[in-house]
């Protein structure tokens, strides 16, 4: 591959890609293209109403799922069960352009079980600083929040809850359950308010809160509504992408490809381009580059009960 045209592309400019696009783009010798398959919005005032204006905790209650910014991915969680809503964001910002902008950490525990699985540096400790420069919190000052972030967080006060939500909160107190004005610190139990990044009723999403920083660097390129169909590879390195602009089918390079669409964009892209179960990939038609049975499996996704 000679002399490619960046030095990085990011696929997928969603709740990773924005803010590792961001970072990256920081060096100004370092050429970072971003490609998204959704619309781009530059600032806040051209965003949607349904985008800017968070009213819900779930992207499912909030977000049109046959919308122009929603994948409008289903699925099924067992053959017992109806097909169920997978909102995934298709706009800069991804997902968190659309989700409910709840703000919760993984718990420490969660930290300990990747650390005791060999990935010793996902310990609690070593992650901490990390979290602590990615947000601006705006209640809490001490040593596991930060205050200078990009992502805007906050808790709704008691002063600002609704009926129902004040009479949850006695009545968990009273049947002896503990309270706790910061879910997001390391020993938190009990009931409180979420924290949210939700300044003001807009959702901050990564768009908001990291591309704002890097739209007017020289070496940084958002190229949106541009569909990616297939990682190009030169054996098994991959070298470049393919996308669809416009109606006209493009091909880019780059000296790194980093795949950030998504828990079911950047597995379906790999399987596209050849890299998953080679059985499966053979009877679509694709042409295998390298087999890889573990790639598109083992979903896991948080659960959710309604409760009226």
């Amino acid at each position: 591959m000679a002399n490619p045209k960046y030095d990085v592309i990011v696929v997928g400019a969603g709740s990773a890609g924005a803010a590792l696009a961001t970072r990256l783009s920081e060096d100004p010798s370092r050429k970072v293209l971003l490609i998204e398959a959704g619309h781009d919005y530059p600032n806040i005032n051209e965003l949607p109403d349904e985008i800017r204006q968070g009213h819900a905790t779930g992207a499912d209650m909030t977000i049109d799922p046959e919308g122009e910014h929603n994948w409008g991915f289903t699925a099924k969680a067992t053959p017992l069960h109806t097909d169920m809503p997978v909102p995934r964001g298709k706009i800069t910002g991804g997902t968190s352009a659309i989700n409910g902008q709840v703000y919760l950490r993984a718990i420490p525990e969660d930290f300990d079980y990747w650390v005791e699985e060999g990935n010793d540096e996902w310990s609690f400790e070593k992650v901490l600083p990390f979290l602590k420069n990615l947000e601006n919190d705006l209640d809490l000052t001490n040593r596991y929040h930060g205050n200078d972030g990009p992502i805007i967080v906050r808790r709704y006060q008691l002063d600002e809850l609704v009926d129902d939500q004040a009479a949850f909160i006695r009545a968990a107190t009273t049947a002896g359950f503990s309270r706790t004005d910061d879910h997001n610190h390391p020993a938190s139990s009990g009931v409180g308010p979420l924290p949210l990044n939700n300044p003001d009723g807009v959702r901050w999403s990564t768009a908001i809160g990291y591309l704002t920083m890097a739209r007017d660097r020289h070496n940084f390129t958002i190229s949106p509504d541009s569909h990616t169909n297939r990682i190009l590879f030169n054996d098994k390195r991959a070298v470049g992408v393919e996308y669809l602009k416009g109606g006209v089918s493009r091909q880019v390079n780059a000296k790194e490809i980093v795949l950030s669409a998504g828990p079911i964009g950047s597995p379906h892209l790999l399987m596209l381009s050849g890299i998953g179960p080679a059985a499966q990939l053979e009877a679509a038609g694709i042409t295998v580059v390298n087999n890889m049975p573990g790639v598109g499996q083992n979903l896991r996704d948080h659960p959710s009960v309604h409760v009226r």
